[in-house]
């Protein structure tokens, strides 16, 4: 089976986030969810700066305002809409965009359609 059922829509805060753990074709992919304005994105959980997963706590991706998205390790800043790094060290990348599928209320993600994982950048 290549979808995932990720959760229902109301698991989620409004802003919030939720990080998944799946394993695609025999490899774990750390993602997240996040929900703002009533949108929902997904996102590889990895900053575009050094690899490293941008939760410093589980579910935890936004900054204290609840405006942007936060990387704990360098404080980097990206808007929730469209994964794009407004501050930081990797300015003008984007996080990697995972689509979701929703029916039912239900929040699905399909392993075809979650982009290959490439090695981080070197440090800028």
């Amino acid at each position: 089976m290549s979808e995932f059922r990720v959760c229902h829509v109301d698991e989620i805060d409004d802003p919030g986030s939720l990080e998944v753990n799946i394993v695609c074709q025999g490899q774990e992919q750390n993602l997240f969810v996040v929900k703002s304005g009533g949108e929902l994105r997904g996102y590889v959980n990895s900053c575009p700066h050094t690899g490293v997963p941008l939760n410093w706590l589980p579910d935890q991706f936004f900054d204290y305002n609840g405006e942007l998205l936060q990387c704990a390790l360098h404080g980097a800043l990206f808007r929730p809409q469209d994964g794009y790094c407004v501050r930081g060290p990797c300015q003008g990348e984007s996080l990697t965009a995972v689509p979701l599928r929703l029916e039912a209320q239900q929040v699905y993600v399909d392993c075809a359609q979650i982009p290959p994982q490439e090695s981080a950048c070197e440090e800028h």
